[in-house]
């Protein structure tokens, strides 16, 4: 049976037209707010950080806990600090603050290494509400909600970079009678992944079987991938993906799958 909404990506670029389009001066790039870390731990945001950099967005700015200030000293010019709970995590205080350095973004990142306080999942929620632009979060920015996976799958402009257990994890508690399991073989997870996701706003990115799958609306891309020397690839991906995405803001599908291309 051929399946046409299915688009299968090999070593040559499914969208390479993408790389064409990419701003060539930095100040037509785009602005990227990436929100993340806690006081015993920076390397998501800054690993974003630095990927974001090099793939070319244009302005970046990162919020931080004020906890971390010590940490980070004067090195980092583009941080924000914003109030923090007494454990280092975000804190529910900041929330109106952390929108006013939104409303400056295109986009957000939220790569994770956030912790897990209550008063840091009010926060997210909140700015998930609040903030009408594209969200792209990964990591335990996704955990952190898996609770309300309402708050990530209804949201317009959303990007999720999702391990197959979280993945798992958000269709139960979203209340989906089909379930996910690792015994799936790719066809079975890609029909799957074609219902649900014209169900939902957001758009989902996933590993199962050494398969990098692109869920947009329906569209299904696929891509062979050998993450033997890749631990971090949801962070790596999920920085990349934010900047095409910026670019490229009414081709999900595509954004998505031009990132897995590079990611390889």
């Amino acid at each position: 049976m051929e399946h046409t909404y299915w688009h299968r990506q090999t070593e040559k670029a499914l969208f390479p037209e993408l790389e064409w389009n990419k701003p060539e001066r930095r100040d037509h790039a785009g602005r990227l707010l990436i929100i993340g870390g806690d006081m015993h731990n920076l390397a998501a945001p800054a690993t974003a950080f630095a990927i974001t950099k090099r793939t070319g967005i244009g302005t970046i700015k990162l919020a931080l806990p004020d906890k971390t200030k010590r940490l980070v000293g004067d090195t980092l010019p583009e941080a924000l600090f914003l109030p923090s709970t007494l454990t280092g995590e975000f804190s529910h205080k900041g929330g109106v603050e952390l929108l006013d350095h939104a409303a400056w973004a295109d986009s957000l990142l939220m790569p994770g290494d956030n912790g897990r306080n209550s008063e840091t999942t009010i926060l997210f929620e909140d700015i998930l509400r609040a903030y009408n632009e594209r969200v792209v979060l990964t990591r335990d920015a996704v955990d952190i909600l898996s609770n309300n996976p309402t708050a990530m799958f209804e949201r317009e402009r959303t990007t999720l970079v999702v391990s197959f257990a979280q993945l798992q994890k958000l269709v139960k508690h979203y209340g989906e009678v089909s379930s996910l399991q690792y015994s799936m073989d790719l066809l079975q997870l890609v029909e799957f992944l074609h219902v649900f996701s014209q169900k939902i706003q957001a758009d989902i990115v996933t590993l199962h079987e050494k398969q990098l799958i692109v869920a947009s609306h329906g569209a299904i891309s696929t891509t062979k991938v050998d993450f033997s020397d890749k631990k971090h690839w949801r962070n790596e991906l999920a920085s990349i993906a934010v900047c095409y995405q910026v670019w490229n803001p009414h081709k999900p599908l595509e954004s998505l799958t031009q990132a897995v291309h590079l990611l390889k």
